[in-house]
């Protein structure tokens, strides 16, 4: 067990990361892998994350905001890295400080670009993003070449690259996103750009044709095929990098006929054995999985009892008569024969394991087992 006077902490193997990476590297060859270590590596940690993926062969990083890109270079990062959201206006100065590649959505955005760029006499890297269908960012593929011009036109900018992300690429429909893809490869044949990039985790699998120079591999990195209802050469094959653990607290007998936390959700049947673990919604264990939820002790299920609180959570142990205090409980990760993953997590709460990962909070220590170090 990891040494850490916290009830409860997220273990990321780096070793399952790189294996990831290796993966994704083969399924996407010849592109190239990007990394994408936004939101905190999709709560994993973004510093040793991002490391570990260079090390094993990824060649470029993606974040969303300017503020983790800085964060990266500011622990010695030197990689290549995208800043895909969108340039706010304290923003380009720090650009072109850390040298961050960044996105110009507009010809006003290119301009404060540039303006950085020559104040502190250095190059940005520009990419343009193309709008598939998704109608969050990115300029429709008809003003592609005018603002393509606009860079061109501004001194220290180089247009790098032109991107798109498609919204539906796991699904078995495949029809949208090929004609996305289409309308994409159209457009940037307009545009004298060296590198393009389409594909995400899904698209990687889904559509390999969508590969182009570099696929932005996201939570495939993490160990989570994107579309697992989907059958794909690489099903089955990705190994979670992150596991969720906590410990007993207490072990507490509950006569029948009484309840246990909150609101009285939970009635005992019959005499019980309860225990209580140093996991609760402020963690990010969601409250949603009060009751019908399960975590693991002992390599068994032990079912929640009654409502999740902020700081613990409350499960059934009277199956499990070995179980004592300090014992390790797993609500995300293997516990003898048995686990629970994020995609049974988000199933369970009708979301994704995206929103998992990305809801633990940062008060539970990400605890790098690293074999390397």
């Amino acid at each position: 067990m990891p040494a850490t006077s916290s009830t409860n902490w997220a273990e990321i193997d780096l070793t399952a990361l790189r294996q990831n990476v290796g993966i994704l590297r083969q399924q996407a060859s010849p592109a190239e892998l990007a990394a994408v270590v936004k939101a905190d590596a999709y709560g994993h940690g973004a510093i040793p994350i991002a490391r570990a993926a260079i090390e094993a062969g990824a060649s470029r990083l993606c974040v969303f905001t300017v503020n983790e890109a800085v964060e990266l270079r500011q622990a010695g990062i030197d990689a290549d890295i995208i800043c895909l959201g969108p340039v706010l206006e304290a923003d380009p100065p720090s650009i072109a400080s850390f040298d961050i590649a960044a996105v110009a959505d507009s010809k006003e955005t290119a301009a404060r670009l540039s303006d950085a760029a020559q104040d502190a006499d250095a190059d940005i890297r520009v990419h343009l993003n193309l709008d598939a269908g998704m109608h969050r960012y990115g300029r429709p593929p008809d003003d592609a070449k005018a603002l393509a011009e606009a860079v061109h036109s501004r001194q220290r900018l180089t247009l790098e690259a032109v991107f798109t992300h498609f919204p539906n690429a796991g699904s078995p429909e495949r029809t949208e996103t090929l004609d996305a893809f289409r309308r994409f490869q159209k457009a940037a044949d307009r545009i004298a750009a060296p590198l393009r990039h389409a594909a995400a985790s899904a698209a990687t699998f889904n559509h390999p044709e969508t590969a182009l120079d570099f696929v932005r591999a996201g939570i495939a990195l993490y160990g989570m095929d994107p579309a697992p209802e989907l059958d794909h050469p690489m099903a089955g094959r990705l190994r979670p990098v992150l596991s969720w653990r906590s410990r007993l607290l207490s072990v507490r007998r509950v006569r029948r006929g009484e309840s246990v936390s909150y609101g009285g959700l939970w009635t005992a049947e019959h005499d019980s054995r309860i225990g209580v673990i140093g996991s609760g919604y402020a963690d990010g264990l969601r409250r949603a999985l009060s009751p019908g939820g399960e975590l693991l002790v002992a390599g068994q299920r032990a079912p929640i009892r009654g409502a999740i609180c902020m700081d613990t959570t409350m499960i059934d142990l009277t199956d499990i008569p070995q179980a004592n205090v300090g014992d390790i409980v797993t609500i995300i990760g293997h516990d003898g024969q048995d686990s629970i993953s994020a995609w049974d997590l988000a199933r369970r709460l009708g979301t994704i394991p995206y929103e998992i990962f990305t809801s633990i909070a940062a008060r539970v220590p990400r605890i790098v087992l690293d074999p390397h170090v």
